[in-house]
């Protein structure tokens, strides 16, 4: 896997030959980046924001929005060693514009999620969410854009926008 565009555009991510992760496809990576920096709706300026990747598996979201210039990363990821991967990625490059955590989101609360505009959430498939919404979402602040993969179809009635592939939809909205 690699980076998309940007300052890190082409280096190699590393990822587990054999992990339980689901690496987001570059298709859906390219689009959620045009949709950021292009669509008027979505409002963000990417220089200004503090970045998200709350379950970071690869973290090829969280690298992607590094390479193409938000202010800050925050990676989580309940795996220690996925989230070792992502810094030794990140010292290899020299960056230093993130912040690494391992919390389980649904047993402690991430108050620095309220220090982000944006918060990328790609959990696993078996998690509903109805459990995202009750454990993560009703203790973050208002107005952060969410972006969340899933493989199910979800209603929201703050969505802003909707993108459906074969098997994955990506929504946008705000706490």
């Amino acid at each position: 896997m690699r980076v998309i565009s940007g300052k890190y555009k082409g280096r190699k991510i590393q990822v587990e030959s054999k992990s339980e992760y689901r690496p987001t496809l570059t298709r859906i990576r390219e689009d959620i980046f045009n949709l950021l920096l292009h669509n008027n709706d979505l409002s963000i300026d990417l220089s200004n924001v503090v970045f998200c990747d709350l379950f970071a598996g690869t973290g090829s979201i969280g690298i992607e929005a590094l390479s193409r210039g938000v202010k800050k990363v925050i990676f989580n990821d309940i795996e220690k060693k996925h989230t070792n991967k992502i810094e030794e990625f990140l010292k290899k490059i020299n960056e230093k514009n993130y912040e690494i955590i391992n919390i389980n989101p649904y047993k402690q609360r991430i108050d620095i999620l309220n220090t982000c505009q944006v918060i990328y959430m790609d959990p696993p498939y078996e998690h509903s969410f109805e459990l995202i919404q009750n454990k993560i979402l009703n203790n973050i602040k208002p107005n952060i854009l969410l972006i969340f993969e899933s493989a199910n179809i979800i209603k929201l009635n703050n969505q802003i926008l909707k993108k459906q592939y074969k098997n994955k939809n990506l929504f946008f909205f705000r706490s």
